[in-house]
């Protein structure tokens, strides 16, 4: 408990790091803005005032987020406001409020608790959602909600404008309406008790380039404000209480790493081209627009994966316009002109787009999502591919489809946008008439037809977080079963080396855009399966091109030509580790700094 007598050593904790770096500094703890709500039922002759009550905290609400979008402008810059803009949105939204009001009216409840409740069943909605970026907007809805109850109640909170310099911030969660007073310059790390790769702390902590560990359980009752705190943001380790030992070792890691920052940003221009002279394309994906900052940031050589999913989760109605996502799609292809951009498909359920007579499943990983919705509402479809056939007139973009298990989907989709570009030019409508489209291989199903698949497309994009999801069996959300989602899995390698083989006896390529193109001992045996194109975090390239100046491509394919013949990933592990050691200190550094 936070007022329990703490042991005196250290104390390692695991999470999720979301941000790599290491950061040493003093715990500063961040009041959990989910207070107690208490229900108070009241009488009919109270329900209008207490409706005038909420209408004027929702107006009030508004007004504090209006000054915290300019406090996070002047913070973070202009490219971070969308999380707090879309706050704003959710707040003028009078469906929302007509649903609280509703509920007070019904029953006879107080704003407090009506916020508390519609808010509720809506995160219940968003906990339902497949996709790990729109399920982390959740909380997105539940900050809102928390800043009407706060104000409803007159409670304040702590706030990071009392930051003292060299802090770590220790929350159960960060939410953005917590970070409009942060500052940067103060702030050496992150730490959180929930959230995954795509909560608002790991977006956050990327964006400014600040080690951050997420998912660390119970932490808030495990550290005290003032105490000292390492965070290793590579591994996901958290230390706290560290002992001299640990301190001096991490005090020098971190001094390595700044200088290795410093040795990337000379590095930014060189060739990611092998020892044997065998170059490899390193790129970039990115969640939102607003992110394109990073590619540019990183030298990457275009972008391996734009996923659009979010352009439909800023959408009142779930469903963006024709000339909205032209307008996003005609910027990205802008900023990235020859090198070139893959937009996926919408990823979602037919219940987050806001269709009539499409609920929330039971199994949404397995449901009506990604390319099945899109054939079964072409209508939708047909606005995305309209759009993106419009804006690849302004620079290199490709069509991605999500979820493909048949032959018989890619045709469909094929027969769709050829039927949409003779609608654009018979309007005389500029477009892209020869766009590339490409296969998402992410099920199993997709692994067994792969060349059949590559028959019917430019490319192949290969998304290694689902496709081991479901070749184990593995929820890697479920913390009980999370330790089995294993990339060294020889199924999986497997997997890799028939898609590869399948791309290459069709003579089209293959790009990895999943998690394992960031982690540099897996690129290696990427590598040496025959993938060339890797699509990762931003903020992994610089590792991963230092991994690849360092190898021949020939060990790689020989590392893997053996691995492959492995039974268990345990195994594969110690061969790789071996490997990267006989290979030289400079191999393994490049390794261990992803």
């Amino acid at each position: 408990m936070r007022g329990s007598i703490r042991k005196s050593h250290e104390e390692r904790l695991e999470g999720i790091g979301v941000c790599p770096g290491v950061a040493i500094g003093n715990a500063f703890l961040v009041d959990d803005p989910r207070g107690r709500v208490v229900r108070v039922f009241l009488p009919k002759e109270r329900l209008e005032s207490e409706i005038l009550r909420f209408r004027e905290a929702a107006r009030a609400a508004q007004a504090q987020v209006k000054v915290d979008i300019e406090r996070v402008r002047t913070a973070l810059g202009s490219d971070h406001a969308y999380i707090l803009e879309a706050h704003l949105l959710m707040l003028q939204d009078r469906t929302l409020g007509r649903q609280i009001e509703n509920f007070i009216r019904v029953n006879h409840a107080n704003a407090e608790w009506a916020v508390r409740d519609v808010t509720q069943h809506l995160l219940e909605v968003y906990g339902q959602i497949e996709d790990e970026y729109l399920r982390e907007r959740g909380s997105d809805i539940e900050d809102v909600a928390h800043r009407i109850i706060k104000i409803l109640s007159g409670k304040e909170q702590r706030s990071l404008n009392e930051l003292a310099d060299n802090s770590i911030i220790v929350a159960d969660d960060l939410l953005p309406s917590v970070t409009a007073d942060l500052d940067p310059r103060k702030v050496l790390g992150f730490v959180t008790g929930i959230g995954g790769w795509t909560s608002h702390t790991a977006i956050i902590a990327r964006s400014v380039n600040i080690p951050a560990v997420v998912g660390v359980r119970d932490i808030t009752e495990r550290v005290r404000s003032g105490e000292t705190v390492i965070i290793d943001g590579s591994a996901g380790t958290v230390i706290l209480n560290p002992s001299p030992e640990t301190l001096l070792f991490y005090t020098e890691e971190r001094q390595r790493q700044r200088q290795q920052a410093l040795y990337d940003i000379e590095e930014r221009e060189l060739p990611p081209i092998t020892l044997d002279n065998q170059e490899i394309r390193l790129r970039a994906n990115i969640e939102l627009i607003e992110e394109i900052d990073t590619y540019q940031r990183f030298n990457a050589a275009g972008v391996g994966l734009y996923r659009s999913e979010f352009l439909y989760s800023q959408a009142e109605t779930g469903q963006p316009t024709e000339e909205e996502q032209y307008e996003a799609y005609k910027f990205l292809a802008g900023m990235v002109g020859d090198e070139g951009a893959v937009v996926r498909t919408f990823d979602l359920g037919g219940d987050k787009l806001h269709l009539e007579g499409f609920k929330a499943e039971r199994n949404p990983a397995i449901g009506m999502r990604a390319i099945r919705l899109s054939l079964s509402v072409e209508p939708v479809f047909r606005t995305q591919v309209r759009a993106i056939l419009r804006a690849a007139a302004h620079g290199d973009l490709k069509i991605l489809l999500p979820f493909i298990t048949n032959v018989d989907e890619v045709r469909r989709a094929k027969k769709i946008i050829a039927d949409v570009k003779r609608q654009l030019a018979s309007e005389g409508v500029a477009h892209k008439e020869n766009i590339e489209l490409g296969v998402m291989i992410e099920v199993p199903a997709a692994v067994m037809m792969a060349e059949a698949l590559a028959r019917e497309s430019d490319f192949f994009s290969l998304g290694t977080n689902d496709l081991i999801q479901s070749l184990l069996a593995v929820d890697r959300g479920n913390e009980n079963v999370s330790s089995l989602f294993d990339p060294m899995h020889p199924a999986v390698l497997r997997a890799i080396k028939m898609v590869s083989d399948a791309a290459a006896k069709m003579q089209i390529p293959v790009n990895v855009c999943g998690e394992m193109a960031s982690n540099p001992a897996q690129v290696i045996l990427l590598l040496g399966l025959g993938l060339r194109d890797l699509s990762m975090t931003p903020g992994a390239i610089p590792a991963i091109r230092r991994l690849v100046r360092s190898i021949k491509l020939a060990d790689a394919e020989t590392l893997a030509a053996y691995v492959l013949s492995l039974d268990t990933p345990a195994a594969v592990r110690h061969y790789v580790q071996t490997h990267l050691n006989d290979l030289g200190s400079e191999l393994l550094a490049a390794a261990h700094a992803g």
